[in-house]
């Protein structure tokens, strides 16, 4: 094994990470990082675009480009009826104004309950947390802290979750189910949430303190001033419960990705039926508006994924799953554990991804070291969501494309919120489960 392959793979990294959160083209970054990973450890250089980068990209868009355009377009057929608005207005009145942050937090995590990906999760509740933000004047750069944390770190510590994440490990010879560790995932759902909340709700202040509001950006609606006739609360909330519900009750009978097309085709045909009259005439032009919105996101996402399909096929990735594997040796199961798991979702900027390569080489070692299979398996889940989401973090771009804001802008709220809390959460795991909290 090549040094100068493992540091290539670290430049690649470091560069991709760099680029990114300079605010260049995701997809520009993650060629140039592919480059310098290929050469360095001395792979084809035209083929590992052709084969490695061209498969991760085409696997990530071709599974995803329903879900992505089905999404956009439900979450811009809200806000055009204005049900979006009419969700958040009722919101406002219910947590008021400077709690504005908290109600996002809230409804991304029921959203991701309801079982739609992180990667898409922004489209359905962008349109809602998009007039909330504008009326308190709150800053966009914490939406993306928000949504990551609410649908990815929380959502992966309550048992039960309905995410790819948390089925992985109940393939493994581990014999757990999506509700392993109850308690010990409740536990850290609350205090995540507490520490959410009141970070975003500080940090709303120090922002507005700053002078930093509110500022419109791509296909927001500009800020209208006087009354206007806003569709019914229940007609406007029920589209969103009925994706968590569908996804609840369709779950055991079809596959992930059409359980999630189905509900949101569903709350789609809701928003149009319900919205007939304001919608009449435009109804083609909006969902094919919001269809189209999310290619952009798409691409972005799927250049980024390509690059984790280059590293993960280059020969110096070995090294680093040889020194993951070599940590079971020198500390405690558990700690080593989440610092391998972490390593590799680093490396990759994806949690999914980090856990699949985990369970698929290093795993076994694990299952004769007197650990618990439940608490090992919700550890494991909260602790790869740590390191994945640094600034070449596939799902951190997309949200930032989205939301109209910079990477560079968001990311000092994203860091504390998906990457700090996540770790601090993983410690209070592995505290609890050498104590016997499952």
């Amino acid at each position: 094994m090549s040094i100068i392959g493992v540091i290539g793979l670290l430049l690649g990294i470091v560069c991709l990470i760099l680029l990114s959160y300079k605010g260049v083209n995701a997809f520009v970054a993650s060629l140039i990082s592919s480059a310098i990973v290929i050469i360095t450890n001395a792979m084809p250089f035209w083929s590992s675009y052709a084969d490695a980068y061209a498969t991760g990209m085409k696997n990530f868009a071709g599974s995803y480009f329903l879900i992505f355009g089905l999404a956009a377009a439900y979450g811009e057929l809200m806000k055009v009826s204005g049900s979006a608005e009419s969700v958040a207005t009722q919101l406002f009145k219910f947590f008021g104004t400077k709690w504005a942050p908290v109600a996002c937090i809230i409804v991304t995590l029921l959203m991701a309950m309801g079982g739609i990906s992180a990667f898409v999760i922004v489209f359905a509740v962008y349109p809602i947390a998009a007039p909330m933000f504008r009326k308190a004047n709150i800053t966009k750069d914490l939406m993306p802290g928000i949504f990551l944390c609410a649908s990815v770190t929380l959502c992966l510590c309550l048992p039960g979750n309905p995410t790819s994440t948390n089925a992985i490990l109940t393939q493994t010879e581990l014999g757990t189910n999506a509700y392993a560790a109850p308690v010990m995932g409740i536990i850290a759902c609350i205090v995540g949430l507490v520490i959410a909340c009141v970070y975003v709700t500080v940090a709303a202040k120090k922002e507005a303190a700053k002078g930093n509001g509110y500022v419109v950006s791509g296909t927001d609606l500009a800020e209208e001033t006087g009354e206007k006739s806003l569709p019914p609360f229940w007609s406007s909330i029920l589209p969103l419960i009925v994706v968590i519900l569908m996804m609840f009750f369709l779950k055991e009978r079809m596959g992930t990705i059409d359980c999630i097309n189905t509900s949101l085709l569903a709350a789609a045909i809701l928003v149009i039926v319900f919205n007939y009259r304001t919608l009449k005439g435009k109804i083609v032009s909006t969902f094919s508006t919001g269809f189209w919105s999310s290619i952009t996101a798409l691409m972005l996402t799927g250049g980024v994924m390509g690059f984790a399909a280059v590293v993960q096929n280059a020969p110096g990735f070995q090294y680093f799953l040889d020194f993951a594997m070599g940590l079971s040796n020198t500390f405690n199961p558990y700690v080593s554990a989440a610092v391998a798991v972490n390593v590799v979702a680093g490396i990759t900027g994806t949690a999914l991804g980090g856990l699949q390569i985990f369970a698929n080489s290093m795993l076994q070692s694990y299952l004769n070291l007197g650990i618990n299979p439940d608490a090992f398996h919700r550890l494991m889940v909260i602790a790869c969501c740590g390191l994945d989401t640094l600034p070449h973090c596939a799902t951190f771009i997309t949200m930032c494309t989205v939301c109209g804001v910079t990477p560079k802008g968001s990311y000092k709220h994203v860091f504390p919120l998906t990457v700090l809390m996540p770790i601090f959460l993983t410690i209070l795991c592995i505290i609890m489960a050498l104590v016997g909290i499952v």
